[in-house]
């Protein structure tokens, strides 16, 4: 990225503090939002105040960003204002409005932490520890409390797949740890694992379709360092790791496999008003269905964020859809979701947010001017695809504490890129 400034530097002193406030968070935020209330939005909350205030401390300086900054920023600012201008149409919903503001603060959140600086350590660290402290806590709530599903303070579809990304982009580090030492390479592969065992034991099998999707990434970024005969090896390693999940009973993967198809099975041999169709499986395909004909029949800007459930009841007294399309204020579904609730408009700023991020990070593992910001660059996509897999069956950015997670590791991830590339920057003039 370009070099750029919106005034004069942070002083000495201010300096020394936002390293250590940063650092601290950089470890602290993945361990605690699965375990700890109200921590990770006081993260979020401080990290934005401090953008906030530099942007108003230098308000009357000029401000130089490059084209990836700008796309960044209009990405996230686009989805925020479509959303509210959508929502103010269909009649407005401060629980939707609220919660995509995350989205907008990761614009002074980057400011913020790009002047200020991240240390890798403290970063690459986080996500280690996030990802084993997700595994002691399902490890313990599943075997010990004997609960059916890992969950902690949250649903368990969002401590599973949060868990399970900080596992994977974890895994983007490996070379960050290797260079310290051999035995610290483990580290991220312990986190890998961790996080797919927090998903296992959370049962949340919308999560497990981003696998796939993650280890596609993976193959494409190493496809230029490995010999055919090291990929194979992986493959054949991921095919049966995946199997052993499956065939050991703890793991309840197999149960939920045959569970999945049990009840697409019950659902294409019942009619509209059959109780059948309750299932979560049934449910979710009632409400996508009824999501499709919202759609249709409001397809420019739908109905509104937080005006799904009472289309949807709408739609179950006419006896069009089965009295489960109504259970929910969302369809279970981001991509549902954004076309019932803000139409073609809605689904496109929606696609925007998940793209173009997606494109500055390709853009930088492919061109990047340091190892450093290419694995960075790795995990903020691993990120956005996970969050985009996660999409098909939860409507992630429509819950505080997964929405709050997207934003901030985005704005990280790309103040991280910026960082490191103006360091060869500055070596090389």
């Amino acid at each position: 990225m370009n070099n750029m400034n919106v005034g004069a530097p942070l002083n000495y002193k201010t300096l020394n503090f936002s390293a250590l406030f940063i650092s601290v968070a950089l470890l602290v935020y993945p361990a605690t939002i699965l375990l700890v209330p109200k921590v990770n939005g006081l993260i979020i909350g401080l990290f934005a105040l401090s953008g906030l205030y530099l942007l108003f401390r230098y308000r009357d300086k000029s401000i130089q960003v490059n084209q990836d900054e700008k796309l960044f920023y209009l990405s996230l600012g686009l989805f925020f204002l479509v959303s509210l201008f959508i929502t103010l149409y269909g009649g407005f919903a401060y629980k939707a409005i609220g919660k995509y503001l995350h989205l907008l603060l990761a614009i002074p959140i980057y400011i913020y932490l790009r002047h200020a600086g991240i240390k890798l350590f403290y970063l690459w660290y986080g996500l280690v520890v996030g990802a084993i402290v997700a595994a002691g806590i399902a490890i313990y709530e599943v075997s010990i409390l004997n609960l059916p599903r890992a969950r902690s303070l949250t649903h368990p579809i969002i401590f599973g797949d949060l868990a399970l990304v900080m596992g994977a982009m974890s895994i983007a580090g490996f070379g960050w740890f290797k260079q310290r030492s051999a035995r610290q390479a483990f580290l991220p592969v312990i986190a890998l694992l961790c996080g797919v065992l927090s998903s296992v034991l959370s049962v949340a099998r919308g999560g497990w379709i981003a696998v796939p999707f993650i280890v596609l990434v993976f193959f494409w970024y190493m496809q230029s360092h490995l010999s055919f005969r090291r990929k194979a090896a992986i493959t054949a390693a991921v095919i049966i790791f995946m199997g052993m999940i499956y065939a050991v009973p703890q793991t309840k993967v197999s149960t939920q496999v045959d569970r999945t198809i049990t009840s697409l099975q019950q659902y294409a041999d019942s009619d509209i008003t059959s109780a059948k169709r309750g299932t979560s499986v049934g449910t979710r395909l009632e409400m996508w269905q009824a999501s499709w004909k919202i759609f249709l029949d409001h397809p420019l800007m739908g109905v509104g964020w937080g005006h799904y459930q009472e289309q949807a009841m709408m739609q179950v007294n006419q006896g069009w859809r089965n009295r489960s399309a109504a259970t929910f204020d969302h369809p279970h579904s981001e991509y549902f979701s954004a076309l019932a609730h803000g139409g073609i408009l809605g689904f496109s700023v929606l696609m925007l947010l998940f793209l173009t991020p997606a494109w500055i990070f390709i853009k930088y593992i492919k061109h990047g001017k340091s190892v450093e910001s290419r694995r960075l660059a790795l995990a903020g996509l691993v990120l956005v695809v996970a969050y985009m897999a996660f999409g098909i069956s939860e409507p992630m950015l429509y819950r505080s504490r997964s929405v709050g997670f997207f934003a901030l590791y985005l704005a990280i991830f790309m103040a991280g890129i910026y960082q490191e590339e103006h360091k060869v920057i500055s070596r090389k003039s």
